[in-house]
């Protein structure tokens, strides 16, 4: 195969993951606290409820990113502080790998436990899972090898209650929502998405 920057394939996964940081970093801004409380939204469930959306963001933004250092090496950096339509820095293997390694490690304790949250919700299982996979091929990514980080943070998933379905074939079927071993589903069906 001859892999171009015309090819629709690329650009499309390239341009739908970046679409995922915009969307993400517009939810930060919007959720922000200082725009919950000039919209009138200060009930302490609200709020609390609105903080882990704010968490769970959070990593898929640092998921996109993984996905634009693991298959591009590099990516136009922008979070919810950078300026709407505008230009962001050019980071590197190395600066996205700090980024995603900073923003799973800091809301990781926010996050509802492995296995906690409703179906198709990132939950600490998620977050543990990305940061294995940085740390498996960190060697790639920045030089540096981190095979004890990702054996610790595999052993951490394997040990929040994930096991092996014992069909490996029900992890496909409608009612997968009962595997006892998905981390991160892709919620399709006839009913809710399609």
């Amino acid at each position: 195969n001859t892999w171009g920057s015309s090819n629709p394939i690329l650009l499309g996964f390239f341009s739908r993951t970046m679409a995922e940081v915009a969307i993400a970093n517009d939810f930060l801004r919007q959720s922000a606290p200082e725009k919950l409380a000039a919209r009138g939204i200060t009930a302490s469930a609200d709020v609390a409820n609105i903080n882990d959306y704010r968490n769970e963001v959070r990593v898929l933004r640092a998921y996109a990113y993984y996905n634009l250092m693991d298959l591009f090496g590099k990516a136009p950096f922008y979070d919810e502080n950078s300026a709407v339509n505008s230009q962001g820095p050019e980071y590197n293997r190395a600066q996205l790998f700090t980024f995603i390694e900073t923003e799973l490690n800091a809301v990781l304790p926010d996050l509802k436990a492995a296995r906690a949250n409703e179906y198709g919700r990132v939950d600490q299982g998620v977050a543990n899972m990305i940061l294995a996979k940085i740390y498996l091929n960190a060697e790639v990514y920045i030089g540096t090898p981190k095979y004890a980080e990702c054996m610790e943070k595999c052993t951490t998933v394997i040990t929040s209650g994930y096991t092996l379905n014992t069909n490996y074939l029900n992890n496909f079927k409608a009612d997968n929502n009962t595997s006892p071993e998905i981390i991160y589903p892709l919620i399709a069906d006839a009913v809710v998405s399609q």
